[in-house]
């Protein structure tokens, strides 16, 4: 006897990150293949071709990531994107940690105005008004028996509990966290329990190579350890599945989209690609999944924007655009960080100074006012997984809000903590993690898997590294060699420092919540706390005179330059013409590989 069939297509969109059209504000210059104009156009496509039910989902990170979501902090009634979810009839959105950046009360003001249930399974405020934990959706599927069958579909959201820490600055004291697997769990059993025939988790976590359910990675887990979740939607790590970026991960089933079995996608960021999970279905009393296609549909060249989403962010680009061309100050040189992974740059520098600066009036006259005063700071931009055009480049010239925007990325206010010499020791090894291991399976000088945001410098301090020796820490943050150091030699003012010094180190506060897990951050820490957004601090530097005058770009780290090897970096095709700006390096250009970063060889 034949079963009964029937076919669910769940679509899904991860991280947007409010790249809402194919416009870079940062470079104020069009980029092809991505974008939420565009990739609208997809939906429509798929939905209308969809064979049965349909399901349109988003997993969260959509309010920060771009200066147009900057913007419309000061627009909330305004906001495109709630109409954008609107006019594209999504059927449940969920949340991630980058929709809190801004704070609770913008983020509920403006998820009320979507119209479809918003998700969050994890977090827990009385102000949090416009989410609930869990939904169920209605469909009726024709079957292949000519009759029409109702599917309940349970969809559930999860997010990293991290999020409080990293947004330690702006919820403290308002949102609770709790892990993501037992929510997963807890809501799971409720929706059964509510009569869903099937559940969707929409996961705002990615993959590790194993089960972790601790991490802020956790999507292995939910699969491997809860039952009853019958599809998932990944994000957060800018990774794509399926497809090589995991291929072979433990329980993840890189080529055919499982993990542990169940379907699950994870499109690309930035509106670029739309997830699609086809799943099969039979009934016998009961809806069971007979067989699945899980692919990612990205944006083709030829690919028209919708003209109903292009409406919608009309608006709000003619805004930004006229904000970040604004003038702040003037800069005689150029300012880049093309270079920024062989030695510290001016790009840094400009926001080592920023930090400094504001620490230094918030603990005048103050115990903490003789301390020697250093700064950490991570490149703004440095490549990696968003691609070749993700570096700072500044031409001489007017310093516009553009310029601020680049250099400041994140709305954080600045912080310090007070360290000591061995702390400030750890803390420099653990961003030495950004280079890779030394072994003959790689010539590339960088760790992959490490993002830039992670590799703080200090300045105020001079240190001497060693990117061959044997990491003493993992990109997680964790000690994984006890006694093993990447720092030849750390000085403050031409002396050794001495361990039991004590130092302020000015940060962002992010940094000072515990994000990226850095030494010497815990609940016992002495911290400086202050309101001041970076972006205030670094207007305020410039405004002064030239952001950095030339030759003022104080050396905070060198390499030991002991091996002197040849190691492989990629940065932006416009390095090309700079080269001679590392001539002390030996680089050589080998052209562009397949991502479109410029590979260079250099001596270290």
């Amino acid at each position: 006897m034949t079963l009964p069939s029937a076919q669910l297509r769940i679509a899904a969109t991860s991280d947007v990150h409010m790249h809402l059209t194919g416009w870079d504000a940062l470079h104020d210059a069009p980029v092809s293949g991505r974008g939420m104009d565009r990739l609208a156009t997809i939906i429509r496509h798929e939905r209308a071709s969809a064979p049965g039910g349909w399901v349109l989902l988003d997993n969260g990170d959509a309010l920060q990531g771009t200066p147009m979501g900057d913007i419309c902090v000061r627009r909330i009634d305004a906001h495109p994107w709630p109409a954008v979810l609107n006019a594209l009839e999504y059927d449940a959105v969920g949340l991630g940690n980058h929709d809190f950046d801004f704070g609770l009360p913008f983020m509920d003001a403006v998820m009320a105005q979507v119209t479809c249930p918003v998700l969050c399974a994890n977090a827990f405020a009385a102000e949090m008004t416009s989410t609930t934990a869990h939904t169920v959706l209605e469909r009726n599927l024709p079957c292949s028996d000519g009759q029409i069958r109702p599917l309940r579909i349970g969809v559930t959201s999860v997010l990293p509990p991290q999020t409080g820490v990293w947004n330690r600055r702006c919820l403290e004291g308002s949102v609770r966290f709790e892990g993501g697997v037992q929510a997963v769990r807890s809501a799971v059993h409720e929706l059964r329990d509510a009569g869903a025939h099937l559940v969707i988790v929409l996961c705002h976590s990615g993959l590790t190579d194993g089960i972790d359910s601790t991490g802020e990675n956790f999507a292995a887990a939910i699969a491997s350890d809860v039952h009853g979740v019958d599809a998932m939607i990944l994000g957060h790590t800018h990774l794509r599945f399926p497809g090589p970026d995991h291929a072979g991960f433990a329980t993840a089933d890189a080529s055919g989209g499982t993990l542990s079995g169940v379907p699950a996608v994870m499109p690309a960021y930035a509106g670029v690609e739309l997830g699609l999970i086809d799943l099969d279905l039979v009934h016998d009393g009961a809806w069971r999944i007979a067989s699945h296609v899980v692919q990612r549909r990205g944006i083709e060249r030829e690919t028209a924007p919708d003209a109903q989403v292009a409406g919608i962010t009309q608006p709000v680009v003619a805004a930004t655009q006229a904000h970040l061309n604004t003038p702040v100050a003037h800069t005689s040189e150029r300012l880049h960080s093309w270079f920024s992974m062989l030695r510290p740059s001016r790009v840094e520098a400009l926001v080592a100074r920023a930090l400094s600066a504001t620490i230094e009036r918030a603990v005048a006259d103050t115990d903490l006012a003789n301390l020697p005063l250093l700064a950490s700071v991570a490149p703004a931009a440095l490549g990696g997984r968003s691609g070749p055009g993700n570096f700072v480049d500044i031409p001489p010239g007017p310093f516009c809000e553009r310029h601020v925007s680049m250099l400041c990325p994140y709305p954080n206010t600045v912080w310090a903590a007070v360290l000591t010499g061995a702390e400030i020791w750890d803390w420099i090894d653990r961003s030495l993690v950004f280079f890779g291991d030394d072994n003959d399976k790689s010539t590339t000088l960088v760790n992959p898997d490490a993002p830039a945001f992670n590799f703080d410098m200090l300045y105020g301090i001079e240190a001497e590294v060693d990117p061959y020796t044997p990491s003493a820490f993992d990109v997680t943050g964790h000690r994984v060699r006890r006694n093993a150091t990447r720092v030849r030699r750390l000085c403050h003012k031409g002396c050794d420092v001495d361990p039991r010094a004590r130092f302020v180190l000015a940060m962002t506060s992010y940094r000072g919540a515990g994000g990226g897990n850095f030494p010497g951050i815990g609940p016992n820490t002495r911290t400086v706390r202050t309101d001041v957004e970076l972006r205030d601090a670094l207007r305020a530097v410039v405004s002064c005179h030239d952001p950095l005058p030339a030759g003022s770009n104080a050396a905070s780290w060198q390499f030991a330059g002991t091996a002197q090897k040849r190691r492989i970096i990629h940065t932006a095709p416009a390095a090309a013409d700079h080269l001679s700006d590392i001539a002390a390096f030996e680089p050589s250009a080998l052209g562009l590989n397949d991502n479109g970063f410029l590979q260079v060889e250099v001596t270290i």
